[in-house]
């Protein structure tokens, strides 16, 4: 008999499988989400940093579906848009145009300083700052870049108020 509890290919499994993943929101929260919100993601310029942790949120390991969100490729689908990067000049048309492009009701977010500000970006030949110089940016989740699980957080706070 073995002092190990699991070994081999059954650690390998429990290394990799994140608990979380597989736990309702019912168990966290009390609730499950009534409408699946569709966001559409546009990187604007910059590190890439921010869009790469809202990347790591459709991976499997944060099941952003249980929480209510769901990424779409398609802005015709989308109902917010989140916006990651300083604002570079040779983006401003295509965010124009997304944002014409998705139906009413939406909303803009900014995650991360430079989509909220420019950040280290600021103002320059290549870049307009952030989108609070061409709009009032009233839902941001600030960080550099923010972790995968406070622009989750985020995205639920904006949610529920």
């Amino acid at each position: 008999m073995s002092i190990l509890k699991h070994s081999g290919a059954v650690s390998i499994l429990h290394a990799f499988l994140d608990a979380s993943r597989w736990r309702s929101v019912r168990e966290e929260k009390g609730k499950i989400p009534q409408k699946t919100v569709h966001v559409y993601v546009l990187e604007t310029g910059g590190c890439e940093g921010c869009h790469m942790e809202v990347e790591t949120l459709a991976g499997s390991a944060f099941a952003l579906e249980k929480y209510g969100f769901k990424k779409v490729t398609d802005p015709v689908e989308a109902d917010w848009l989140l916006v990651t990067g300083a604002m570079s000049r040779s983006c401003v048309n295509m965010l124009e145009r997304v944002w014409n492009t998705m139906p009413q009701g939406k909303s803009l977010i900014a995650v991360g300083q430079c989509a909220i500000d420019g950040g280290i970006f600021g103002n320059s030949y290549a870049t307009l700052g952030g989108l609070d110089k061409l709009t009032a940016v009233k839902r941001m989740i600030p960080g550099c870049p923010p972790s995968p699980h406070e622009i989750l957080n985020g995205l639920r706070n904006i949610i529920e108020n």
